[in-house]
Formats: C-alpha cells, sequence, structure tokens
C-alpha cells in the first residue's frame, strides 16, 4: 500500500517544509509515497526544489493552489494559524476518488521512523486517528462554550492536535461535505481560537480514534519538561517530533536538546546554512532577554521575590510582637 500525505503551507514556510519532506522521505525510503502540498498563490516555480527533491527519493511531490471559492479570506485566521490550517479539511474532496486514506502533517514536524504502521492501522469505523492535545483539559473559555457539552455527552473525550492526522478519506467523504463544512465553521467563527483544530474536534467527535503522543506526535517541548531528551526519543523510537511552540529555527527561545532532530534532517538540506546564518543573526539582535521565555523566567523570578519579601515583613512582625510579649511578661513578673 503507497503512502498519501498532504501538508498545507504559505510562503513564509516552504523551507521549513522542504526540512520535514526530507525527514519523511529519509525514513520511508522502502514505501511509494505520494505528498500534496496544498497552498495559496504561490508561482509553481517556488516547488521546483520540492520536485528535485522528490527526485532524488523516487517519490512525488504535486502542489495544489486552493482557490478563494474553496476556503474564503474571511474564516478566522492569525500568523500563528494563517488561512492554511483550513485546507486539511477540504482534502477528501480535492483528492482522486481512489484515495481512501490520507495522512496529514504539519511542516513544523520531523518524522525520524517509518510510518508504515501508522499509516495502515485499522481505524475502527473512525473518522480520523490523532494524538490528545496538551492542552487537554484546560481548554479556553471561548472552547469551553463549545465543548462543555460534549464532554458531557462523549464518554472518551479528548481534544486532539491537528498537526497529525490519519485520515479515513473514503469515510469522510460520507460524513460531511464541502458546503457542510463551511456552514459549521461560519455557526462557529465567534468562539473558536484554535480554528481549524477546534473545528476537528467539534465536527469529529466521538468518531476519533486516539493514538500515543509518545510515538506518533510527540510534543518535544512538552516531553522536554517531563523529563525527555534527544536520546531517550531515539531509544524509545519515536516516529515523529512536533514542535507546536517554539520552533528550533527560531531565535527567540530557549534551547533545548529536543531541536537537535530538526537540524539533523536540516543538514541535510540546501538550506543548512541559511538556517544557522538567520539563527544566530536573530540570536544576536534579540539578545537572551529578549526572549519569550526569559520573560517567563523573569516574572516567576518576580513573583518568588513578592512571596520572600512578604513572608519576611510577617517574620519581622512576629518578632515584634514575640518581643513586645516578652517585654509584657517581664512586667507581669515583676
Amino acid at each position: 500500500m503507497g503512502m498519501n500525505i498532504a501538508i498545507a503551507l504559505n510562503e513564509k514556510f516552504l523551507r521549513y517544509g522542504y526540512v520535514m519532506l526530507t525527514s519523511l522521505f529519509e525514513n520511508n525510503s522502502k514505501e511509494e509515497v505520494s505528498v500534496t502540498v496544498l497552498h495559496r498563490g504561490i508561482d509553481d516555480s517556488r516547488f521546483e526544489p520540492y520536485r528535485l527533491l522528490a527526485q532524488r527519493y523516487n517519490t512525488a511531490v504535486t502542489p495544489m493552489d486552493i482557490t478563494c471559492d474553496m476556503i474564503p479570506g474571511d474564516l478566522p485566521n492569525t500568523d500563528k494559524w494563517p488561512i492554511e490550517v483550513y485546507f486539511r479539511l477540504m482534502l477528501p474532496f480535492l483528492l482522486p476518488v481512489s484515495v481512501e486514506r490520507l495522512l496529514y502533517l504539519d511542516t513544523d514536524i520531523i518524522v525520524d521512523r517509518s510510518l508504515k504502521d501508522l499509516y495502515e492501522m485499522d481505524f475502527g469505523g473512525s473518522l480520523i486517528a490523532a494524538v490528545p492535545d496538551n492542552s487537554d483539559g484546560k481548554l479556553s473559555e471561548k472552547q469551553m462554550s463549545i465543548f462543555s457539552k460534549i464532554m458531557d455527552e462523549v464518554s472518551d473525550f479528548h481534544y486532539v492536535n491537528s498537526g497529525v492526522i490519519l485520515m479515513n478519506i473514503s469515510l469522510l467523504r460520507e460524513f460531511y461535505t464541502p458546503l457542510s463544512f463551511m456552514e459549521t465553521a461560519e455557526k462557529l467563527k465567534s468562539q473558536i481560537t484554535a480554528f481549524d483544530q477546534d473545528l476537528i474536534n467539534y465536527m469529529f467527535c466521538g468518531r476519533i480514534k486516539y493514538l500515543p503522543a509518545e510515538k506518533y506526535n510527540l510534543f518535544a517541548r512538552l516531553f522536554h519538561n517531563s523529563g525527555y531528551d534527544y536520546s531517550r526519543v531515539k531509544n524509545e523510537r519515536t516516529a515523529i517530533i512536533h514542535y507546536t511552540g517554539p520552533k528550533p529555527w527560531s531565535g527567540t527561545n530557549l534551547r533545548t536538546d529536543m531541536e537537535k532532530f530538526w537540524w539533523d534532517y536540516a543538514a541535510l538540506t540546501p538550506y543548512y546554512h541559511e538556517f544557522l546564518e538567520e539563527l544566530v543573526e536573530s540570536e544576536i539582535e534579540t539578545g537572551f532577554e529578549n526572549t519569550n521565555e526569559f520573560r517567563y523566567q523573569k516574572y516567576l523570578q518576580q513573583n518568588l521575590q513578592a512571596e520572600v519579601d512578604t513572608l519576611k515583613t510577617r517574620e519581622t512582625e512576629y518578632l515584634k510582637v514575640i518581643k513586645e510579649s516578652g517585654e509584657l511578661l517581664k512586667k507581669l513578673g515583676t
């Protein structure tokens, strides 16, 4: 069984998508891989490096321009969640009828093992297979307005991450249409905050097969904070590492050795030295004290100092009371 893969990106993420595809092709050389690249308005010539990469690994990469008619631009979007995030929900209606299943991957991930077992797993009647998100149980107030009722009705509800989704394409075609998707998006657009991810969880709840994060969608920073490092992830044969928060190529975060997975594959691309130069320039330009994580550590430090100051004040007050009590006892004794 060949593997149908899809990614979605804008021009800003072209080079990072190239790194992700390099990791995918490197670890699935025994499989027949076909990649669909969803985008909006990127000149076809910009995909020539992708075609050359595909030729090197004897795979296929097909850019697919999504027109404004398919996904209107007035859907909620931000720099973090651009309009391209909605494209994955159109996949059942963009692909040939012969495609029955497909694996969608975000461009900020690294594939470090074969995906054959993931791709060929039994859906068991589910519409999609995905990993519970690290925000599970900590949904925002707006999200709770969408999901609180569902959480009461669905006994095994987990909010899933949309970065890695195995899609039961043949069943999804029967479950919804482009029109019903757009109607749902319109209905919820004032409430959704994670945009396509909220829609996926809302539309497919109760029909999602949950996958283990440590194998198929390991959130790099979250697992690092839980004690994982590069060697442990290698030893546990994790297939997919996902940089959901700070990006390895960004100069605005504290470094961890989990980023080494991304740099291992970036080194195999023609953009490697560009990435290194940009990272160093960014580090110099922003400085450690301008990073988000430094500001967070500073915030914690300030809170801790405030607590220490409060304790010192109380200690002074207690000592004063003890001193006054001692003096009073002396007077009473005499």
